[in-house]
């Protein structure tokens, strides 16, 4: 038992033979990860799963325990403050990617990508237009840095430690990252 365990708390459980990952909720920000709560003697007060990406509940406030049931006919994905899932912002990127040069914007304030239906509801915001492809390939480049320290990681890597970096996982051969705290 670790110490960190005995005095109460939370770790994050990696590993386990009876985890389904074909099954994971979701939350906005992609899969969720499976944490396990301690009391102050160090037993198990339940598994749950949280986001994976937002150490702070009020920036993103998905919360399942392990054996809930999917609520709200949300299935296993959750939605994020515009009201729409993963799965549907994912879809809207793939709308943007098809869209003309001159219609691509970007609005800075709210951080999301505009269809054209949504360019009246953010007229007066600060507004990047002609996003091209090359951007959208490094969003990290679109957004500014977050300034919440104790929610988001924000070491910007320079192109060459994050070639090398994304060359040591693919020669590996791994196909997902869990987190490696920086945006780029």
């Amino acid at each position: 038992m670790s110490s960190s365990r005995q005095g109460g708390g939370v770790d994050v459980i990696l590993e386990s033979c009876d985890f389904d990952h074909e099954n994971v909720p979701h939350c906005p920000h992609g899969p969720t990860l499976l944490f396990e709560r301690f009391s102050a003697g160090g037993s198990s007060s339940g598994r749950f799963y949280a986001c994976s990406a937002c150490r702070d509940r009020r920036d993103c406030n998905f919360f399942r325990w392990e054996n809930a049931k999917a609520t709200s006919g949300l299935g296993k994905e959750g939605k994020y403050r515009t009201g729409q899932s993963h799965q549907q912002l994912h879809c809207r990127l793939k709308v943007f990617r098809q869209m003309r040069l001159k219609d691509r914007k970007l609005c800075k304030d709210c951080g999301m990508l505009l269809l054209p239906d949504d360019w009246l509801a953010h007229e007066g915001h600060d507004l990047l237009e002609r996003v091209t492809r090359r951007q959208l390939r490094r969003p990290s480049t679109l957004l500014p840095p977050i300034e919440n320290k104790k929610t988001n990681a924000q070491y910007l890597f320079s192109d060459a430690a994050v070639k090398f970096t994304l060359g040591c996982i693919e020669d590996r051969g791994f196909h997902k990252v869990l987190c490696l705290g920086t945006p780029r």
